[in-house]
Formats: C-alpha cells, sequence, structure tokens
C-alpha cells in the first residue's frame, strides 16, 4: 500500500510539473509574440498616424495656397475691369463740350445773387425733366453709351451735376435735380483733381436692385473742379460681365466688400450678408492669403479652407471716398474639399491592418523557433539537478540561445568532474570580481545623473563624470575636498546641499522649504508617475536646487559598507529643468481646457436674462404708458446686472494670475464665484448647494489662484456627482487660520487612490475627460499659499477636502 502511495504521489507530481511547463512554454511564447506586435506595430502605427497628419497639414497648406492664387488672380482682373471703366470716364469729364457746357452754367449762376440764384435753381427744378433731356450735353453723354461694352449694359444712370449740385445733363430720368449734401457729389467737388469716388454698394428701393456710384471730377483750364460726372452701375450686370471663376463640382471665387456684403456669386445673390462676422473678419485682410475658419458663409459650419484678396488697386479710391474695400473669395464645399484627406486616411487605415497582420505572423514563426531551443535547455537543466547523465546539447541557432546551451554543457561538465580544479575556479571567480568593479565603476561613469560618494568626515571619495560636468572639475580637484572647501560657483546653492548632508548625517529629518535670498528651496510631494519605479532608498529624492539657471533634484543615501572605515553618504543630483517646465506649461493647459465648456456654459447661462431682455425692449418699443415703460425697464435693468454679475465671476476664470499680485482676499467672495462657474459649466441645476459661510479675516494671495483652488475641487464634486447630488460648502476663522471644507455626495474616492491623488496626471476618469492635474495644482497652490489640505473620503457616501490658510497679519 505504501509503495502504490508513493508512485501515485510520484505521478501526480509528475504531471503536475508537466502541466505548469506546458503552461509556462505557452506564456513564453505568447509573450514573445506580443512583444513583437508592441514593438513592431505600435511605431509603425504612430509613424502613419504622424504621416497622415503631417500629409493632412501639407494638403491643406497647397490647398489654401492655391484658393489664394485665384482669389488674387480674380481680384487683378476685377482691378483692372475697374480701373479700364475709371479711365473711359475721366475721358469722358475731361470732353472740351462737357467742359464748356458746365462753365456757362457755372456762369450763369454765379452772375446771380444767393437769393435770386437759389430762386432761379427752383424754377430750373420746376421745368419738365424734358428740357434737360434733350439738352445738347445729355445727347453727349448718350452717344458716350453708343460703344457696347459691359458697363454700357450695367449702366442704371450717367448724368452730370454742376459747382452748384444742380443736375445739367442725363442719359435717362433717374436722377434727382438737387444733389447738394450728397457724399459723392461734396467729396468729388473738394477731392481735388485727381480724386475718384467709388461709392460703397446701396439698395434703391425704387427700382429694387443694388447700386455702385462712381463719380469723377470735371475741370477747367486751371485743373479746378467745376463739375461732377456721375456713372451709377447696377451692382450684379457690372460683375456678371467677367466669366465666373469655378472649379470642382462646387468650388467658385465671388466678390465681397469689408461689412460681408455680397456682389457677385455664382450662389448667393448680390447683397446678401455673410452673417457670421468672424469669418468675415478672417476673409478681409490687408494682403492675399488664406485661412481656416468654421463655417463657409454659405450656410455650412464645418472647417473650411478660404482664400482670399483686396482689390488692391482699387482699394485707395475706395479709401479716399470713405467707402467699403473689396475682396474676392475662393471656397469650396467642406465635402469635396477634404475628400483627399478622406482617400487618404482609409488607405493608411488599410496599411496599418495589413501590416499588424503580417507583423503578428512573422512573430509567431519567430517564436517558435525561440521557445524550441528554450525547451531542449529546460529538458537538460532537469536532469542535471536530478544527477542525471546528459549528452552534450546540440542547438546550432549562431545566438545567445546557442551560447547558452554552450553555457549548459560546461556546467554539466563541471559538475561531472565535482570539485576538480577548484583552484583554477577561484581564479576565474577573481578575475570576474575583477571584471564586475570595473563594470560597476564604467555604469556609474555612464549613468546621466551626478553621483558623489562622501568618507566619514564628509570628502569627497569617489565622482562620476557627470558630477565633474556640473561642478565644472576635474575628479583630482575634487577628490578629498568637501564641497565647502572648493570653492564651487554658486556657493550659496551648494552649501544648502553641504547642510542636507549633515543633517542627514546627523540623523536630523529635512525641512520641507526654505528660503536663499531669492531662491527657494522647495520639497516635491508628489510623485511622477512616467518615472521609472524607485527602490525604498531612493524616495527621499524630493529637494531641489538651482545651479547655473537648470533645476537639480537631489537625494541623500546611506551606504553600507560591512566594516569599521565608518559612515559613508551619497549624493544623487538629477537635472529636472525640463520636468519642471513642462509641468508648469501642463498646468497651464489645464486650465485653458476648461475655456471650452465654460464658454458653452456662459452662453446657457446668459441665453434667458437675454431672451428676457429683449422681450422687454420689444413691448417698451411699443408702449405708450410710461409706468409700464419704467415697470419693463426696470426688469431689464434687472435682467442686465444679472448677466454683468455672471460675466463677472467668469473673469476671474480667465484672467491670467501672473499678471496679478497678491492683495488681502475675501475667500467666501472667491468661493462663490468657483459655486457659479462650477454649477455653470455642469449644465444642471439638480445640485443643491449649501452654503455656511462665516465672518472671515482676508488671506494673502493672489486672487485667480485662491478662486482656481475651488474651482477645480468644486468642478471634481460637480463631475463625480454626475449633476445630481448635494454640495456643501462651509468656511470660519479659528486660531489666526481660515478653514474652508468642501462635502460632496458622490461616489467616494477608494482608499488605495487617497495616497495618488494629488500626482500629476493621476485621473480616474475615461481617456480624454481629464488631465489628473487638477488636484496637482490645487495641491501646488494650496502650499504656495503656506495652506494645508486633507481629503477624507468613504465609497458610495462622497468625499470631503479640508483647506487651511493663514489669515493675513
Amino acid at each position: 500500500m505504501d509503495t502504490q502511495h508513493g508512485n501515485s504521489a510520484s505521478q501526480v507530481r509528475g504531471s503536475g510539473e508537466i502541466e505548469i511547463r506546458k503552461g509556462i512554454r505557452t506564456g513564453l511564447k505568447n509573450k514573445l509574440i506580443w512583444t513583437m506586435l508592441g514593438v513592431g506595430a505600435l511605431p509603425l502605427m504612430l509613424a502613419m498616424i504622424l504621416s497622415y497628419l503631417q500629409g493632412t497639414k501639407s494638403l491643406q497648406g497647397v490647398i489654401g495656397a492655391s484658393f489664394k492664387a485665384l482669389a488674387h488672380e480674380t481680384s487683378t482682373k476685377i482691378d483692372l475691369l475697374i480701373e479700364g471703366e475709371i479711365s473711359r470716364n475721366i475721358r469722358h469729364a475731361t470732353h472740351p463740350s462737357v467742359r464748356s457746357a458746365i462753365s456757362g452754367f457755372n456762369q450763369t449762376l454765379l452772375a446771380l445773387d444767393p437769393a435770386a440764384r437759389q430762386k432761379y435753381i427752383e424754377e430750373e427744378s420746376a421745368d419738365s425733366p424734358q428740357s434737360i433731356l434733350g439738352s445738347e450735353p445729355s445727347r453727349l453723354l448718350q452717344s458716350f453709351q453708343n460703344v457696347k461694352t459691359i458697363s454700357v449694359f450695367a449702366t442704371r444712370a450717367l448724368y452730370i451735376t454742376d459747382a452748384f449740385g444742380v443736375l445739367r445733363a442725363s442719359i435717362n430720368d433717374f436722377p434727382e435735380f438737387l444733389h447738394t449734401g450728397k457724399p459723392e457729389w461734396e467729396k468729388t467737388l473738394n477731392g481735388g483733381r485727381n480724386f475718384v469716388y467709388i461709392g460703397p454698394v446701396t439698395f434703391n428701393e425704387k427700382i429694387q436692385s443694388y447700386l455702385m456710384t462712381f463719380a469723377f471730377p470735371i475741370l477747367d483750364e486751371k485743373g479746378e473742379t467745376i463739375g461732377v460726372l456721375h456713372h451709377v452701375f447696377e451692382t450684379e450686370d457690372f460683375f456678371s460681365g467677367m466669366e465666373p471663376i469655378t472649379f470642382g463640382e462646387t468650388g467658385h471665387v465671388m466678390l465681397i466688400d469689408s461689412r460681408g456684403m455680397v456682389l457677385d456669386c455664382p450662389i448667393l445673390p448680390t447683397g446678401f450678408i455673410l452673417s457670421d462676422p468672424v469669418l468675415v473678419k478672417s476673409v478681409t485682410g490687408k494682403s492675399p492669403d488664406w485661412v481656416k475658419t468654421m463655417g463657409d458663409g454659405h450656410g455650412g459650419e464645418e472647417l473650411s479652407i478660404i482664400g482670399f484678396s483686396p482689390l488692391e488697386k482699387t482699394r485707395k479710391w475706395i479709401a479716399r471716398s470713405e467707402g467699403k474695400t473689396l475682396y474676392t473669395f475662393a471656397w469650396q464645399s467642406s465635402d469635396e474639399l477634404f475628400a483627399p484627406m478622406q482617400n487618404l486616411f482609409s488607405w493608411i487605415s488599410m496599411a496599418g491592418v495589413v501590416s499588424i497582420l503580417l507583423i503578428g505572423g512573422m512573430g509567431s514563426l519567430a517564436a517558435k523557433k525561440i521557445v524550441q531551443p528554450i525547451r531542449e535547455l529546460q529538458k537538460a537543466a532537469e536532469r542535471i539537478g536530478k544527477g542525471e547523465k546528459v549528452e552534450p546539447l546540440e542547438i546550432k541557432t549562431g545566438d545567445e540561445l546557442e551560447a547558452l546551451a554552450n553555457e549548459v554543457n560546461q556546467m554539466n561538465d563541471l559538475l561531472q568532474k565535482s570539485f576538480s580544479g577548484l583552484e583554477h575556479q577561484v581564479l576565474e571567480k577573481t578575475e570576474e570580481v575583477l571584471y564586475l568593479k570595473e563594470y560597476t565603476d564604467s555604469i556609474l561613469r555612464s549613468v546621466p545623473d551626478a553621483v558623489v560618494i562622501f568618507d566619514p568626515n564628509l570628502k569627497i571619495e569617489y565622482m562620476n563624470g557627470a558630477f565633474e560636468t556640473v561642478a565644472r572639475q576635474t575628479a583630482d580637484q575634487l577628490q578629498g575636498h568637501s564641497l565647502m572647501d572648493l570653492g564651487l560657483e554658486s556657493a550659496t546653492t551648494w552649501k544648502v546641499v553641504q547642510d542636507e548632508l549633515l543633517n542627514f548625517f546627523s540623523e536630523i529629518v529635512p525641512i520641507s522649504s526654505r528660503k536663499m535670498g531669492n531662491q527657494t528651496i522647495q520639497c516635491y510631494t508628489a510623485q511622477d508617475p512616467l518615472a521609472p519605479k524607485e527602490s525604498p532608498s531612493l524616495q527621499s529624492m524630493k529637494q531641489t536646487v538651482k545651479l547655473d539657471g537648470k533645476i537639480f533634484a537631489f537625494q541623500i543615501f546611506d551606504i553600507v559598507i560591512h566594516d569599521d572605515s565608518g559612515k559613508r553618504l551619497g549624493l544623487l543630483l538629477r537635472d529636472v529643468t525640463e520636468d519642471v517646465e513642462l509641468h508648469n506649461q501642463l498646468a497651464m493647459a489645464e486650465k485653458l481646457s476648461g475655456l471650452g465648456t465654460l464658454a458653452a456654459g456662459i452662453a446657457h447661462e446668459l441665453n434667458n436674462p437675454l431672451v428676457s431682455i429683449m422681450g422687454f425692449t420689444e413691448a417698451i418699443i411699443g408702449e405708450e404708458d410710461q409706468s409700464k415703460i419704467q415697470k419693463y425697464a426696470g426688469k431689464v435693468f434687472d435682467r442686465s446686472k444679472h448677466m454683468a454679475s455672471i460675466i463677472l465671476n467668469m473673469s476671474g476664470y480667465t484672467r491670467s494670475a501672473g499678471l496679478v499680485e497678491e492683495k488681502e482676499v475675501d475667500l467666501n467672495e472667491r468661493i462663490e464665484a468657483a459655486i457659479e462657474i462650477a454649477i455653470l459649466a455642469s449644465y444642471n441645476n439638480d445640485i443643491k448647494v449649501d452654503k455656511n459661510f462665516s465672518e472671515l479675516p482676508p488671506i494673502k494671495a493672489k486672487p485667480e489662484e485662491a478662486q482656481q483652488i475651488f474651482i477645480n475641487l468644486l468642478t471634481n464634486a460637480v463631475q463625480a456627482m454626475e449633476g445630481k447630488g448635494k454640495l456643501s460648502i462651509s468656511t470660519e476663522a479659528q486660531n489666526g487660520n481660515v478653514l474652508a471644507t468642501i462635502r460632496d455626495t458622490g461616489p467616494g474616492i477608494p482608499q488605495e487612490y487617497l495616497s495618488k491623488i494629488y500626482d500629476p496626471f493621476f485621473t480616474t476618469k475615461e481617456q480624454g475627460k481629464g488631465t489628473g492635474l487638477g488636484l496637482n495644482i490645487v495641491h501646488k497652490l494650496v502650499v504656495k499659499l503656506g495652506g494645508k489640505i486633507d481629503v477624507s473620503s468613504q465609497e458610495g457616501k462622497g468625499t470631503t477636502f479640508s483647506l487651511t490658510f493663514p489669515a493675513s497679519q
């Protein structure tokens, strides 16, 4: 019975070992495959993504440049069209018959005194307009229109006025008799000999059409202005004579003015006003360019690429006329514009999937070739461990596995020879120790961090090359000296390090921060999850110093040597300048990332009072009862004060704290503003806010930084409660300090996370919903203000943050 029991136990043990080995073999193969996928596929996918982004950026640049060129080409053609029309009308204005006729009219009126002149003009205005249309100057103007040009067909009126604004000749009955006070007449008459008036496009109620007015001075022999030639065009007909520039199915070039009014477009009617002021401002720059905007002016709200160009030659005439500058506007629908980018993305995605499949297949074959020799090595090692005789392994892979097999063969031979050759083995081990010493020294010298070892008298016993670079001295100059004996630059900073060495040597706990002139030596209490995991002996690397404009974190550690030579200390210096700068930049990005949500919240919150204001204003316009008008005006004033309060609270969030000096701050006021912002950004009114504020002494702080602390805490609380629950905020003064408590009824924070919540980048939110910097910023700002923050939490019941700040003296 005993024998059978032993045999069955051996069988069970043997089968168990087989199952374990099978699991290990399977796991190793899978690990190799996944490793190859990670090493091969991830960089490949990253490269494809970067290629797609760069390709998209380049394609957008090419499209934008093409649109800019199209807009500039069109603006040049229109410039030439307008310049030709100006030249033609200037020739008409200088015609001898026109000049002679206007001079005669002016002399007739100048011969009269003002009263007689006024009466004469009134009598002329009463005459039939047929007398003007049948005059010699009018027939001359009509002869000008016999030339069949685009401008002739677009002409609505062509007429002449004298120096007193009186109509003297016209091709039709469209113009009025008197033009005194009209800008085109006054500016042209007073503009000088080289002045040309180009007026803005206006809508004429009489003919229900958009008109564009040109005016040219009529000069006498001395070059003085004696009258004005007016040429009025129908805007749509004037520009429609040019062949429209189109491309693709939807792409075209349109003409607008600086107000956003459409003058010529294959899609939009003349006189249409682009409703987006941001779009209009973007496409009315001083020089030809292209922009990316949200919206296209044709009803779309998607991302668009638009090229634009001002009419550079025409702009100088329009500027003197105080008119509206004209711009060409090249556009194409987003669906058609970004189709090549979508095709590029599809091809890159397909290439990525195929590449991953190929890498997986190749990884499986490679893993099989690697695992099979390892299995042979494992079996041989098992037999050697049992004392069995093992034939030499024949593994010919030409790599480390073959080398390992040779080592196993050598180990087997040595075990077979038992303890023979012990002296030779000792010699080999001694050489190995010397090699390891040299290897260790080489590693220390290759470490990028500065390392220095101090003897029991705090004299430098060893240093690596990185420390020589930091200290700017050689090993011979440093060895055998203390930090203060070397006369190093930044002596005050090195004294701080020397003092910490003395404190550590005497087992004195280092202080968390101290002032050194205008420099603060401070403790880093938060861990960086991006850094490699450190052993417990390296956890004290928290303090920083500034050397030669760089920030170094330093750590002091014990060196245990089992002899009587005394206690030794080690110092490790690490350059963390880029890490600190990156953290500061990400902290600012965390604040700005909330602006999108905040802007939407502002629009939501301001909409209701704005609608009320519009309604009461409309009622006031049609109301004659003064009492009701006063009542409605009071309601408008109340809604306006409410909107002003909301905007005032927002300004504390968006203003940069770096531009504000520290001053005495009412913490209750800052919390009130933070509550309104946090609730506003949640889009939800189902949160019950319980405020219990006591009268508080002020604290010394920058108002925006104090408000930022509570915005971050309250926003986290609102998000944790998902818009429903109770938020309790209380304040009180106690023993020269100001205490603030924030309690929510959210799900709480798991106990294993409480020690990590202040670490940078640590977050429990879904990807894309949190950066992990909110509480880290809170912690830094509280410490900066000389305060303290504590947290307690129960899962399923909520979380409580308690903050303490020193009151202002």
